[in-house]
């Protein structure tokens, strides 16, 4: 199985088993091709490497899906690539059926009869890279709120690489380092891995917005109560998330990262603005997970009485 691949199907049947669910074509609007899923746009049919429905719908919005690039470049992806993916999404959120018909009824006022009745959806499109992305590309996508998903500092990724045969974690190294090649890999092998991997996930939209892949690392099942804690070791490990009597691992994003680190000259001021980063950047969020495989939805908030604690400690 080429690396790609195996890549779409990790992040889809992980969603999947978060609670999101697989879009079926229609043989239409949207239609399997040769490059796989395909989309209708409004100027051309766009392939969709993962196309989902997310597990609950926001009120007073239309009918929103999910449509995932899946990038498994050698390089960083550029900003060129993001471009693209604003591109591509304007293009299908502008979908729409207009003809002849249409044309001349709107002149004579008289459009009975040639009304094309079809679902609409507002998409978001995200893009998965497995080598990470420049900060041209971070910083266009957070312009135009287009997510960014990596999974290359979490628990199961080392595991995923070494399913298809990579010790370095190096996805682009020399043919004679790897244990097995690739396309040795079966579908079947990535998805159950996938789906292991899945039962220990949720994802949460924090109260900046931005987007964070919860794994569990300790517990029986995914859980959460209204409070939560942070926790971190050092800036190039995973943070973790207590709730519920549960702990979590997850990736600090790009951007709350750079904010995080930026003028710090000692390990007094990397605490503090720790501190800060969790007040201001992850005070509260949504998470989205499966409880006893059903869709679940929660709204959990910091525990400010840890955090007031923990600052006022370093104000000793």
């Amino acid at each position: 199985m080429k690396l790609g691949r195996a890549y779409e199907l990790l992040v889809k049947h992980i969603l999947i088993n978060i609670g999101f669910s697989a879009v079926k074509s229609d043989g239409l609007y949207i239609f399997d091709g040769a490059p796989g899923q395909m989309i209708q746009g409004l100027g051309e049919a766009h392939n969709a490497d993962v196309l989902l429905e997310p597990p609950v719908q926001t009120p007073f919005y239309s009918r929103t899906r999910l449509l995932i690039e899946c990038k498994d470049y050698r390089r960083k992806v550029g900003l060129n690539t993001i471009r693209s993916s604003l591109g591509l999404r304007e293009d299908i959120n502008h979908f729409e059926i207009v003809d002849i018909n249409r044309l001349q009824g709107r002149q004579r006022q008289r459009r009975h009869g040639i009304m094309y009745n079809y679902d609409r959806f507002s998409y978001q499109v995200a893009v998965a890279a497995l080598n990470g992305f420049t900060v041209p590309a971070q910083e266009f996508a957070a312009t135009h709120r287009i997510p960014l998903l990596e999974f290359d500092k979490m628990p199961f990724w080392r595991d995923f690489c070494a399913l298809l045969g990579y010790r370095h974690l190096d996805f682009y190294c020399d043919a004679s380092e790897l244990v097995r090649h690739p396309e040795q890999v079966t579908e079947n092998q990535i998805i159950d891995f996938a789906n292991e991997i899945g039962q220990h996930m949720a994802v949460a939209v924090t109260n900046s917005g931005q987007l964070l892949f919860l794994y569990r690392i300790s517990g029986k099942r995914n859980d959460f109560s209204d409070l939560y804690r942070l926790h971190w070791e050092n800036p190039s490990s995973p943070w973790t998330l207590q709730s519920g009597g549960q702990t979590y691992s997850f990736q600090l994003p790009k951007s709350i990262l750079k904010k995080w680190l930026e003028n710090i000259s000692s390990d007094l001021e990397l605490k503090k603005e720790a501190i800060n980063c969790k007040a201001e950047f992850l005070s509260s969020m949504i998470v989205y997970y499966s409880d006893n495989y059903l869709p679940a939805v929660k709204m959990i908030s910091i525990d400010k009485y840890a955090l007031a604690d923990a600052k006022e400690r370093l104000m000793v």
